[in-house]
């Protein structure tokens, strides 16, 4: 929900009374919570995760000019053992079990929270880009007290900036990889969600932000509820749920519990490669239309096990493709290395215009590989084309006979490989050439070819854009064959169908613009198919 609106609309609708206090108070009040002196306790508890091995770090970071809000313990603590059980509840119903992220007790009632001191003043940490120095104090605290991080998940929750009681904002409120921040302000309380009037409604957009940032920083995207469930599981949290969350029904989409199935706070087990890089590479990759459903199915090949597939479709028009209104789904691996699903046309908002279809592998070290095709309806049909992943004709024995330019390291011989971690790229550091780049490639004997497949890296900076398709019968005499613009995807091969089989040996690809209007060109990988 990183979205600077997000303050406008709720600078509206807040009306309370702002205070401070000394943080010694608060921790006065803190032990005064537990039972006997709140020291050398052995406490019973019945949280059903208490014994998850990983914890969400749970950090309350103060501004130097600033201070606590009163009761931030107890009002957290509520807030987000609510949450904890109310995502047990919809993992349970997507047939995950009673998983739910662990937090470090306490008792059953309180959490334990860390409070850090800023070493400035609010101006330090703003809104825009003020994480990351909220962040590096956040990892030096850990630096100094190792045993306080128990996993690799932060929520960050800062006092409001504003002194305007009606108009709580100002610090960091957003999700960061695993790291989410949020605010708190003196009406930030669950008993306020519900009630109804200014109070009631500004809890529900603080409160429902706050979870909503949470679900980001637990690995969760943003996604729409399926239209033909919205009527019984209400608004997905990681839609528009900042909005409902306490107010009317707010779920989590199946997309979601299954990203959570693979988050570390929710494991059981511990391993030592959590979010350790992991790769899938799709082998095939196929896509149709019927009984008013789109159906992909595919095979991949994986560096790390994966355990769930989640499918978004995201219509792209809508906000310059922030993904809120994605309708998606889950599966779980068949086999080792197959997935298949059934999206029915029922479950979409929209049938015009133009959607990205991405596919996400979620590995069981929680690391998630995502591939990203384009397709279109065409009067309330899906036109899937692009959705397909070619069986490519071997490279071996096949060579890179000129290319006009490339960059220390990076040759064109590299996309005959495919492996995308390396690239063919034309100088940017030095020896500046403008567009057009090409190479040419030679196929050690006359194919059959179909079609032509590219691969990018995933900076998609300076990626071809426009391209020129020229075929030879020796490598030195070119004939133009097709020209075709590539859509800026990183990952997923993007195919150019030819008009017609073409027979050659020698094939030439011309870059004359790059994404970004760079003057530089890159590719990571090149095929040719010919069924």
């Amino acid at each position: 929900m990183k979205k600077k609106s997000f303050y406008a609309l709720c600078s509206a609708i807040l009306l309370t009374v702002f205070s401070c206090k000394d943080i010694s108070q608060d921790l006065i009040n803190y032990e005064g919570a537990l039972p006997g002196d709140g020291k050398n306790q052995v406490l019973n508890l019945t949280n059903e995760w208490r014994n998850n091995p990983y914890k969400l770090n749970v950090v309350y970071f103060v501004p130097e000019d600033l201070d606590s809000i009163p009761n931030f313990r107890s009002r957290l603590s509520k807030i987000l053992l609510d949450a904890q059980a109310m995502f047990a509840d919809n993992m349970d119903r997507e047939g995950f079990g009673r998983k739910s992220f662990g937090l470090d007790l306490i008792n059953d009632t309180l959490i334990n929270i860390i409070y850090i001191p800023g070493n400035f003043g609010k101006a330090t940490y703003p809104y825009d880009g003020g994480h990351g120095a909220v962040k590096a104090e956040v990892d030096a605290y850990y630096s100094l007290n190792p045993s306080a991080k128990k996993s690799e998940h932060n929520l960050i929750v800062i006092p409001t900036y504003d002194s305007d009681p009606s108009n709580p904002g100002g610090p960091p409120f957003y999700g960061t990889g695993t790291t989410c921040y949020a605010l708190d302000y003196v009406n930030l309380d669950a008993k306020n969600l519900g009630i109804g009037g200014d109070i009631g409604w500004k809890a529900t957009v603080w409160i429902g932000g706050m979870i909503h940032e949470l679900g980001h920083g637990l690995n969760a995207s943003h996604n729409r509820m399926n239209k033909t469930l919205a009527p019984s599981l209400g608004t997905a949290l990681m839609g528009s749920g900042n909005s409902t969350y306490g107010l009317s029904t707010t779920s989590l989409t199946q997309a979601t519990t299954a990203t959570f199935n693979n988050s570390q706070v929710f494991s059981t087990v511990t391993r030592s490669d959590w979010y350790q890089n992991a790769s899938v590479d799709i082998t095939s990759l196929s896509s149709s239309f019927s009984n008013n459903s789109i159906i992909i199915s595919g095979k991949f090949t994986t560096t790390k096990p994966v355990k769930d597939v989640v499918i978004w479709h995201d219509r792209t028009p809508y906000g310059g493709n922030q993904d809120y209104d994605a309708v998606q789904w889950a599966t779980k691996v068949i086999g080792q290395d197959s997935f298949r699903f059934e999206c029915p046309l029922s479950d979409f908002y929209d049938l015009t215009d133009e959607y990205q279809l991405r596919i996400g592998f979620l590995h069981e070290n929680g690391s998630r590989s995502t591939y990203g095709y384009l397709y279109n309806f065409v009067n309330g049909i899906p036109n899937l084309s692009q959705v397909v992943v070619h069986d490519l004709l071997p490279t071996t024995g096949w060579s890179i006979i000129a290319s006009d330019s490339q960059e220390n390291g990076s040759p064109a011989s590299n996309v005959l490989d495919k492996d995308r971690n390396t690239i063919w790229h034309t100088p940017w550091s030095s020896a500046q050439t403008p567009q057009p780049h090409y190479f040419s490639v030679d196929m050690g004997a006359t194919r059959s070819v179909k079609g032509l497949a590219f691969r990018n890296r995933d900076n998609l900076n300076g990626a071809m854009k426009d391209v020129h398709i020229y075929s030879s019968t020796n490598g030195t005499a070119w004939s133009l064959v097709k020209t075709a613009q590539l859509i800026q995807v990183s990952g997923s091969w993007i195919n150019v169908d030819l008009t017609s089989v073409l027979n050659t040996r020698y094939l030439k690809i011309e870059s004359t613009s790059s994404w970004g209007n760079f003057f530089y060109s890159h590719l990571a990988d090149f095929g040719v198919y010919s069924n």
